[in-house]
């Protein structure tokens, strides 16, 4: 559990380093081309080079502007929903919860994703939820309402709804489970953008659904005039710089890992959907502005404490942990619906220890420091070989799975060994593992 230990999360990265030999913008932009292009279609040829989440209004010094709020940079809460001890939802809890983000300087607000477990509400609990959110903070914070299923028509059907209530922007996740091609995220993202007039907010998240968008895809349908930004959870930062020269300062680029974020805006991005904003709202959007204004080191002091909560609040399943953290802090209710389940006893002491080091709740009387968050056992790993061995890759992701997740892997090489395509992988760290 030393500092160092503490600030690193763990990801497999490697991806992350492919890409970065592979990516430049020149070769993305080669590549998207010889994908369908949204720009074909005849309502988007109609309107090609105008993005309809500007169209509205002229564009204020770099924000992409929308029909209504601005689709801002900076912290967006993915927002847990809150609900009672029975399971019912709480409607005047989430009225206080929207109003502490806004006194706490959040800078947008998601509601029903993941974290608020929209596949477990009924579509009057839905109709429930944006109504009192565009109540307490429409016209004062962006609102985007998670649309995306597994069907093309249901999701349109969803973003219609979600425009009706009030929605400055839909956030649409790729088709889950069914893994489509990138051809048919094309299409699928196509037909959403083009059946509903409101700005679309493209969501990659491969641990969850089973199928990654490519960059190639992503540039692709950021030609679409209301296909407006892309929140990207694959934990791949090298992804920004590229897509952010392609794509250009109109089209917004929100990390989906709060472990990444950081790093992620200081390459390029805008801000970060995060679950961690969820219990330390002022905190994210701390590290947020100084990403964003290039100021590395003061991101990092205000990411510091921080970094217990970006790996604990994922020691379950999302949203066990920080519904558990919130209702730890006062939050909200214990509430949680089946078939997620309260947080495992033998995970309260570290997501606790977490709160602690963020300063989300006291230090409890008495409690001894080994109850706190300083990470899993860890060991030294240093593999060797060419860049795109794929004996090497099959060796790490090995040795992440017999070590249960436990472990971070990151590339190092130096100048001389990439001159040659020779790449030292070597860590000790603990780590999360995120399916």
């Amino acid at each position: 559990g030393s500092g160092t230990a503490r600030q690193i999360v763990g990801e497999c990265r490697l991806s992350m380093l492919m890409f970065a030999h592979l990516a430049s913008a020149a070769f993305i932009a080669s590549r998207s081309a010889l994908l369908p292009t949204p720009a074909t279609h005849p309502s988007a040829a109609a309107t090609a080079g105008t993005r309809a989440c500007v169209a509205t209004a002229p564009r204020r010094g770099g924000e992409a502007v929308m029909a209504g709020m601005p689709l801002p940079a900076g912290s967006l809460v993915a927002l847990a929903t809150p609900m009672t001890s029975t399971g019912e939802v709480d409607i005047a809890t989430l009225r206080e919860l929207l109003r502490w983000h806004k006194a706490e300087g959040t800078d947008g607000v998601v509601i029903l994703g993941t974290t608020g477990e929209a596949s477990t509400l009924t579509s009057a609990e839905k109709e429930e939820v944006m109504a009192a959110t565009r109540e307490e903070v429409g016209g004062e914070m962006a609102i985007l309402v998670g649309t995306g299923t597994i069907s093309t028509e249901a999701t349109i059907a969803a973003t219609k709804q979600a425009k009706l209530f009030g929605a400055d922007a839909a956030l649409v996740v790729t088709p889950y489970y069914v893994k489509p091609s990138q051809a048919g995220l094309v299409a699928h993202f196509t037909r959403i953008a083009d059946a509903v007039e409101l700005p679309i907010v493209l969501y990659n998240v491969p641990g969850r659904t089973g199928v990654d968008m490519s960059v190639e895809t992503t540039v692709s349908l950021s030609r679409h005039p209301r296909i407006c930004g892309l929140k990207d959870a694959t934990g791949d930062n090298t992804r920004a710089a590229p897509m952010r020269a392609v794509c250009g300062d109109d089209f917004r680029l929100y990390s989906g890992e709060d472990a990444a974020a950081r790093e992620y805006v200081l390459q390029g991005g805008d801000g970060v959907i995060s679950v961690t904003a969820n219990v330390a709202p002022a905190a994210v959007a701390a590290v947020m502005a100084s990403g964003r204004a290039g100021d590395a080191a003061a991101a990092l002091a205000a990411d510091g404490p921080l970094m217990a909560l970006h790996r604990d609040l994922f020691c379950e399943a999302n949203p066990i942990p920080v519904k558990w953290a919130l209702h730890k802090m006062g939050r909200m209710g214990e509430g949680i619906r089946s078939p997620l389940s309260p947080l495992g006893a033998a995970f309260q002491p570290r997501v606790a220890g977490a709160l602690q080091q963020a300063g989300c709740i006291a230090s409890e009387e008495g409690a001894s420091a080994a109850a706190g968050s300083v990470g899993w056992p860890s060991r030294d790993l240093l593999l060797q070989g060419h860049l795109f061995d794929q004996g090497l890759i099959n060796q790490a992701l090995d040795i992440i799975e017999k070590q249960n997740g436990a472990a971070h892997l990151s590339w190092a090489a130096s100048p001389a060994a990439r001159a040659r395509g020779v790449l030292t992988l070597s860590r000790r760290s603990p780590a999360r593992r995120r399916l």
